[in-house]
């Protein structure tokens, strides 16, 4: 994030109201119900109304109704939040229907969901779970994953007027993978580093009038346990919602904030505005907003996509070693890279990171030795990094930072740029498990680790990059986030942005391609045959993944097309 000028400073340190010179018109938000049974019928518009919503409408107890079918009414009943849960608690027992907590979790299932009876008053629902979402909105995977394993909920019944009613059930609710992105929706919340650049955490809410309420809730709130040690919000102390709501009019959201936000000075009431401006952004209808205290404006502004670091224009390419050089592949031609490429070859390279103006790289390369080394090199220089046994390919981030990693030392990676000592930061414990791959996000702000998981599966984690005022890392998050659960043995990890990964995985001679949105569900994405490598590439277009014979592929619709032959090498951009 680049910082205002002077003349935005000037008008942050003015405590009065702000008028907004235009804002678009906010559009007219309906709403669309969905009924138990039934079409889906058109809501009344609301004026205030910020987002497009879909509104469940399922139905009541039926008389006569035996436990099975009062617990799967209860779980349908759950689509709908109107009124707090109001139709669900009457699946409920009197003196338990006040205790049910519906927020506690979101358990996201694949729709398979089986019954049986383990009693006169008891029964179990075993249901194929794919995720939970926590009271903060964070989605964390299950590590049974896409399905392979079962998780039994319990219920306990009881008799209310000669009618079956449920007297214990797991807290929160039970959604299939159709229904949860219906009711509930996913939006990016803006955090700061040390240095002030704004980094996005997904968080998921229910899809309803609230969403811009709990999105600036969320903020004050704070990054989640992942993101705590690198993450902050600007926020005073003691700052909080002085209304429960947060009105739009005419396209702006007016949020009225406690005294305490007026304890920080003016560079604070700046970093306040940019996480408000980047989080309220994709909030239909909202195109601006107002910061009040007391009644009083004190800041506003248009919303706005932040400036947060992707992979810049030049580094949208596929970069490749192949026939003796390295370049860029246009037109099934390779454009080699002058000079550095050169250096780059001369080491007879196993992997190579390029950095992110295109003048440096990382290097895995044989040492006189007779081991493997990871070298920082440029046109002109080149220095040893790493000498350790069992080196995986390395990175190298925005900030000129060399990531080396050694299966022999799985506790420790070593991040050194080269003109700076070397930095030994420690691994977050994975139940004593390797990587197969570690790679840095392109922002710099994240390290994913691929690794065997139980049963088959690869499981991908994020943990975060804690650095200091002047971007040097200095330490590792304590808690890794798991970011994926795919079937088959994992192969290889490339992020395709600041918040996507893409991942391969393999059972038997077929390789799995899943792209893996940070706090999203994974999609898949079809297989390649024998892949061994993947590159991000910056777009979800630029994925490329390379098979064990040099065939070189890229996103064909549903599939992969071959794009080139005798490719040894993909070489991956900062």
């Amino acid at each position: 994030m680049r910082m205002p000028d002077r003349s935005v400073r000037a008008r942050l340190r003015r405590v009065s109201a702000v008028v907004l010179a235009a804002a678009l018109a906010a559009g007219l938000g309906a709403c669309q119900a969905v009924p138990g049974t039934g079409p889906v019928q058109e809501g009344l518009a609301r004026l205030d109304q910020g987002e497009k919503q879909l509104e469940f409408n399922p139905g009541l107890p039926i008389e006569g109704a035996d436990q099975e079918a009062i617990v799967r009414g209860f779980i349908r009943a759950a689509t709908s939040s109107a009124n707090d849960y109001e139709i669900a608690r009457e699946f409920l027992a009197p003196g338990y229907a006040s205790e049910w907590d519906p927020d506690e979790q979101v358990f996201v299932d694949e729709g398979t969901q089986s019954y049986r009876s383990t009693g006169d008053q008891s029964g179990e629902l075993l249901v194929s779970g794919l995720a939970t979402v926590d009271r903060a909105g964070t989605l964390t995977p299950l590590p049974t994953g896409q399905g392979s394993g079962e998780t039994v909920m319990s219920f306990q019944f009881e008799r209310v007027a000669g009618e079956w009613r449920i007297s214990y059930a797991p807290n929160g609710v039970i959604l299939d993978k159709i229904n949860f992105p219906l009711v509930w929706t996913y939006r990016s919340l803006y955090f700061l580093t040390p240095d002030n650049r704004l980094v996005a955490e997904t968080r998921w809410y229910l899809n309803r009038e609230t969403l811009r309420t709990r999105i600036v809730g969320g903020l004050l709130g704070g990054p989640s346990d992942a993101d705590a040690a690198a993450l902050r919000s600007a926020f005073p102390a003691g700052t909080s919602l002085a209304s429960d709501t947060v009105p739009v009019n005419d396209g702006v959201a007016h949020i009225e904030f406690s005294a305490e936000l007026l304890e920080g000075d003016a560079d604070t009431l700046e970093l306040v505005h940019a996480q408000v401006a980047a989080s309220l952004q994709s909030v239909q209808g909202v195109t601006g907003f107002e910061i009040a205290v007391n009644g009083n404006v004190v800041d506003a502004g248009q919303v706005e996509t932040p400036d947060t670091h992707v992979r810049s224009s030049e580094n949208l390419v596929t970069t490749l070693v192949r026939g003796g050089e390295l370049g860029t592949l246009v037109g099934g031609e390779i454009e080699p890279l002058p000079k550095l490429g050169e250096r780059i070859l001369a080491l007879r390279p196993d992997a190579v990171a390029l950095g992110e103006n295109r003048t440096s790289a990382a290097v895995l390369h044989p040492d006189p030795d007779g081991g493997s080394a990871v070298s920082w090199v440029s046109a002109n220089d080149l220095v040893t990094i790493d000498t350790r046994s069992g080196l995986a390919e390395p990175g190298l981030d925005r900030f000129g930072y060399v990531w080396s990693y050694a299966s022999s030392d799985r506790n420790e990676i070593i991040v050194r740029r080269p003109s700076e000592d070397a930095e030994r930061l420690k691994l977050p414990a994975l139940t004593d498990r390797a990587p197969v791959a570690v790679r840095v996000s392109p922002g710099g702000n994240r390290l994913a680790l691929l690794v065997a998981g139980d049963g088959g599966t690869s499981e991908v984690y994020s943990v975060a990059i804690v650095r200091d005022a002047a971007s040097r890392p200095v330490g590792l998050g304590g808690v890794a986030a798991l970011e994926m659960v795919v079937s088959g043995t994992p192969v290889d990890l490339d992020w395709v942005d600041e918040m996507r990964l893409v991942m391969l995985s393999r059972a038997s001679a077929v390789t799995k391609v899943t792209l893996g949105p940070l706090g999203q569900l994974s999609i898949d994405t079809g297989t390649v045959s024998h892949a061994v490598a993947v590159s991000g590439g910056g777009t979800r277009s630029l994925i490329r993944v390379l098979d064990a014979e040099g065939r070189l592929y890229g996103p064909q619709g549903s599939g992969w097309q071959w794009q080139s032959d005798d490719v040894r090498l993909i070489v991956r951009s900062g």
